[in-house]
């Protein structure tokens, strides 16, 4: 079975960037060459379902609009990206990743701000938002009823 026919959290490793995120991009030689991923100190092994979830989680937290999320992950596709199947729903693969993404951003981001002694600004308060979204389960999830 190919990583990219497996379930959530069944993907066999693969070379991973460790740090991925949109501004690792770009396009050499400039204007139209082909995309280049840059900075690849974090270079690894791992679940390359990772490698999305920072632009998951902005896509979830609003920060990443519906038709730039919908052409990353076209342009992913094309090139054939171990992460997600090639069609079909990414977020079973995704929601993880992204989850854990927006509590540690959001915890970091109320760390500093409380550090500077500064309200949130509007995209740290967008994590804590999706934060709060995320704790508010329906109630066939509660633990009332699952005793």
């Amino acid at each position: 079975m190919s990583s990219r026919s497996r379930g959530p959290g069944t993907r066999r490793p693969c070379t991973s960037h460790g740090d991925f995120h949109l501004g690792q991009l770009v396009r050499h030689p400039a204007p139209d060459g082909p995309w280049r991923l840059i900075d690849v100190d974090d270079l690894g092994t791992g679940d390359p379902a990772w490698d999305l979830a920072r632009p998951a989680a902005w896509y979830a937290c609003g920060l990443l609009a519906p038709d730039e999320w919908t052409r990353f992950l076209s342009a992913y596709r094309a090139a054939a990206g171990p992460a997600i199947s090639a069609h079909g729903d990414p977020w079973p693969t995704l929601d993880i990743p992204a989850r854990a993404l927006t509590v540690q951003t959001a915890a970091t981001a109320m760390a500093k701000a409380a550090t500077a002694g500064r309200p949130l600004d509007e995209v740290e308060q967008s994590f804590v938002d999706a934060c709060d979204r995320m704790a508010s389960a329906p109630p066939e999830l509660t633990y009332e009823s699952v005793k």
